[in-house]
């Protein structure tokens, strides 16, 4: 999960804004589905939603992060959607963690 994020970071070094834009929109989605692991709309993601592109999608690393949460492509590839019994709260509450870190710590990704 770490080295997902630290290669995202380093596969975008050249623009930081859109690196934490991104690490803050995937907390966004990993701290939704942890408050309301039974609503469905949070665990569902449109892929080709242009704010999703712009913020995650098309970042190297940014869907696999969300993968990695449990997230899976569903629908022909339209969808990722996390099933809610693979909402895994200490993997979702990990998650969450990596992203705090890696949003505060100047030094993520360097080291």
């Amino acid at each position: 999960m770490r080295e997902c994020l630290r290669s995202l970071k380093q596969n975008h070094k050249e623009d930081d804004a859109k690196v934490k834009r991104a690490f803050q929109t995937l907390l966004t989605y990993v701290g939704n589905v942890a408050r309301n692991p039974n609503e469905e709309k949070f665990r569902k993601i449109r892929l080709n939603n242009a704010t999703f592109q712009d913020r995650v999608g098309s970042l190297h690393g940014g869907i696999e992060f969300l993968e990695i949460c449990g997230f899976e492509k569903q629908e022909g590839g339209e969808f990722l959607f996390l099933p809610r019994d693979k909402a895994d709260m200490v993997v979702l509450n990990s998650a969450g963690s990596e992203l705090n870190s890696a949003i505060t710590n100047p030094f993520f990704g360097i080291l």
